[in-house]
């Protein structure tokens, strides 16, 4: 599960580092710095339009597919398992041509009660694999664009935390995911492999006590909530 992250990033830098040409940056768009994101937020994410070039702009996280006749469904859409993801018909179609790239500076994860931040060890961003859909109520109103980000069984160290994780996506794999040609069901396998690769080199800590993940309330923000948290040790009388 992934349901918190945090993002605070130059988006010059994030950019250039996405590969996203200035004219594709939409940076009215573009979410404020978090460091605690929770679904139906609005999250950054680069994906092609149909000739082939890169944009960043924002999105709201939870997919609501085209054909959905509300965006209030009644189940989450935050998270698509990378297992079963190309089979479920909310999912399908961003699955085959709707794929997309989703930055974070690190994400949280709970071991019971007690919150973990993950991130990269040398405090370089991350490109977690994502989906998206438009969608709107009618002819008249505007589209929305929404995302999910897909999930995987999380292996060593982040498997002691939770049995779930964001599947990242290596720089090498970035481009046959964004491209809407390729039928993302073919690429769902070998992502799970490599970035499952990638995940292994992820540094985490325990951080001060946040909401519950299942909590509509995000409470606090900024930046010392990644920060370790050191539990104080109980008075000793001898």
């Amino acid at each position: 599960m992934c349901r918190r992250f945090a993002l605070d990033l130059d988006w010059d830098a994030a950019a250039r580092w996405l590969d996203v040409p200035d004219a594709g940056v939409r940076r009215d768009r573009l979410p404020r710095p978090s460091y605690n994101i929770a679904p139906m937020q609005s999250i950054a994410l680069v994906a092609k339009d149909t000739a082939g070039g890169r944009h960043l702009t924002g999105a709201r996280w939870s997919l609501v597919p085209r054909w959905s006749p509300s965006d209030a469904l009644g189940y989450p859409t935050y998270n698509a398992r990378v297992e079963s993801a190309r089979y479920k018909p909310t999912f399908a179609d961003s699955v085959r041509s709707m794929r997309a790239l989703i930055p974070a500076t690190g994400y949280y994860e709970w071991k019971g009660r007690n919150p973990f931040y993950f991130h990269s060890p040398d405090g370089a961003p991350l490109a977690m694999a994502g989906l998206y859909s438009w969608w709107r109520p009618d002819g008249s109103r505007p589209w929305l664009l929404t995302a999910t980000i897909i999930t995987c069984p999380a292996v060593d160290g982040p498997a002691s935390v939770h049995d779930r994780m964001p599947l990242l996506v290596p720089p090498d794999m970035a481009g046959a995911w964004l491209d809407s040609r390729i039928d993302g069901g073919d690429l769902l396998a070998p992502m799970r492999e490599h970035g499952t690769a990638l995940s292994r080199m992820l540094r985490f800590h325990e951080v001060a006590p946040l909401p519950s993940p299942l909590s509509t309330s995000t409470g606090s923000d900024g930046p010392g909530l990644i920060r370790p948290y050191r539990r104080e040790e109980p008075m000793r009388l001898f």
